[in-house]
């Protein structure tokens, strides 16, 4: 995760969801930029708290569990009281077939030396599309709702905005939040054109679709309204849509073109 403790702004990346893009413009963005676990961009949304807390976000039990692990004992942020309540947090979700199709052309494109004991990147690499779904479904690859900590001590003041709509829902959500700045997403770490799998969810039996499903169930759950626009979610929420008031007007956005 990218935080600006000076701007009291963190950007959770979720893999493949354009998060290259917008890290680069994070970095431009804002001079105090840092990864809170140097190295490490993914880190999900629960650790990433309890390093800049130093575990004050974290149950006791939890607390013990974090400690337990000696890579948890330093860290280059300075733990911070109540940041876990006050902190703002954006992040992007994207269809998860797509996603998963992009996740894998990008392990698939990656050298055989760099993760030689990767069963992701293995999977990809033999033209397993199967296989590497098989693999992210069975717990190796984090959901949406897990990755984002639905629910959790900073929920309350986490947006989460569609890849599709990415550049004006995210430059909205800055307006909202009052801050200033410009808005230009580069294009980093963006696939070739063209695609290994034209379509991800033909290409998996009935079996893996309802697996991939069931996984990212949150996301169908939020997201997903064949009577509503699906994009222009950006306030978290816990209840599936259609068990929730609807929204008096709904501004209409526009697609993205950044793919990464």
């Amino acid at each position: 995760m990218l935080v600006s403790l000076a701007n009291n702004l963190a950007f959770a990346h979720y893999p493949k969801t354009a998060g290259s893009s917008v890290a680069t413009w994070f970095f431009q963005t804002f001079p105090d930029a840092q990864y809170v676990r140097a190295g490490d961009p993914h880190t999900h949304v629960r650790r990433s708290l309890a390093c800049l807390t130093g575990g004050r976000s974290l149950s006791a039990f939890q607390r013990l569990q974090f400690f337990s692990r000696t890579s948890n004992w330093r860290h280059q942020n300075q733990p911070t009281a109540g940041l876990e309540t006050s902190i703002r947090i954006f992040g992007i979700v994207r269809p998860p077939f797509a996603m998963l199709a992009s996740l894998a052309a990008y392990w698939r494109r990656v050298p055989p030396m760099k993760a030689p004991n990767n069963r992701f990147a293995t999977a990809a690499r033999e033209g397993r599309f199967s296989d590497f779904v098989r693999l992210a479904t069975s717990g190796r690859l984090p959901s949406y709702r897990k990755f984002f900590d639905v629910g959790g001590p900073a929920w309350a003041n986490t947006r989460l905005i569609h890849f599709e709509d990415l550049e004006t829902g995210l430059q909205t959500q800055m307006n909202r939040w009052g801050i200033d700045c410009r808005f230009a997403l580069p294009q980093v770490n963006c696939r070739p054109s063209g695609s290994w799998i034209p379509d991800p969810e033909g290409a998996l039996d009935a079996r893996l679709q309802a697996a991939v499903r069931r996984h990212f169930s949150w996301y169908y759950e939020t997201w997903f309204d064949e009577q509503m626009p699906r994009a222009t979610c950006t306030t978290p929420h816990t209840q599936p849509r259609w068990e929730r008031p609807r929204q008096p007007t709904r501004m209409p956005l526009q697609r993205s073109r950044h793919r990464s």
